[in-house]
């Protein structure tokens, strides 16, 4: 497979308007980047993601499709059946943007009880159809690998801009992580120390993400992202080529 850039994250459906979704795919074509992987957060997001992804042009669009944990106190009885209908109308399945976020941003919006059991049976959903997911995490102090560990059948898993402290078993070939330039940037050091230790030992298994439309970044940055990943010690290229296969990107 070629060398590729491919936006590990972002969330297409909330572009201000669709003239201005037509501009940042026009941005991202120009800066060569080859796929951008948008994410759903709730039931709403669902037909939305499925339209998107039907779009032609050289920029490829696929989409995650999950209930992220900001939005797991949302009463909605019918939410894991819209989730599974909605997995069976798309050509490459993938379950996210889902997980757990005991941030303040997070405890606000639902409690950590309620986000556990939304995830966990998100989680079920992905093991019982063989799935990729992507991760959200944010101040879970590692329980967000220790909740995935048992689900031995989901064949791939992206952890999305995270600073989470990762167990040495899931420094596997299974887990993939992506990083905006939030975390990236000249003095966020945090982020950039995450990204160095990573690239210890999984190296072509780190990606840049634009997370668009959060703090103003877009996929066409991403070029630049991956750029500050290989000065970190990552190989977003070969990352990329690595990813596409393990989440069944390009398969005709």
């Amino acid at each position: 497979m070629p060398e590729l850039i491919i936006d590990a994250h972002a969330h297409l459906t909330d572009a201000p308007s669709p003239a201005e979704l037509d501009a940042v795919l026009a941005r991202a074509e120009t800066a060569s980047v080859a796929a951008v992987v948008t994410a759903a957060a709730r039931p709403d997001d669902f037909v939305p993601v499925e339209r998107l992804i039907c779009r032609t042009g050289r920029v490829r669009l696929f989409g995650t499709l999950g209930i992220h944990p900001w939005y797991a106190a949302v009463h909605d009885p019918n939410r894991l059946g819209a989730l599974r209908e909605a997995l069976g109308r798309i050509e490459v399945p993938l379950i996210g943007e889902i997980g757990l976020d005991f941030g303040p941003k997070g405890i606000a919006a639902a409690p950590k009880e309620t986000q556990r059991e939304l995830f966990d049976a998100q989680l079920r959903l992905a093991d019982e159809r063989c799935l990729p997911v992507v991760i959200h995490a944010c101040r879970t102090g590692g329980e967000i690998f220790a909740v995935i560990r048992p689900y031995r059948r989901i064949p791939a898993v992206l952890v999305h801009g995270s600073t989470e402290p990762v167990p040495r078993w899931a420094l596997s070939e299974r887990f993939f992580f992506s990083f905006s330039a939030g975390e990236t940037a000249p003095g966020r050091r945090r982020g950039r120390e995450a990204v160095r230790r990573l690239a210890v030992s999984v190296p072509e298994q780190i990606l840049p993400e634009s997370d668009f439309p959060a703090g103003g970044r877009e996929p066409a940055g991403t070029v630049e992202t991956a750029a500050a990943l290989e000065e970190l010690g990552a190989r977003p290229l070969a990352a990329a080529a690595r990813f596409a296969e393990q989440f069944g990107l390009f398969h005709p």
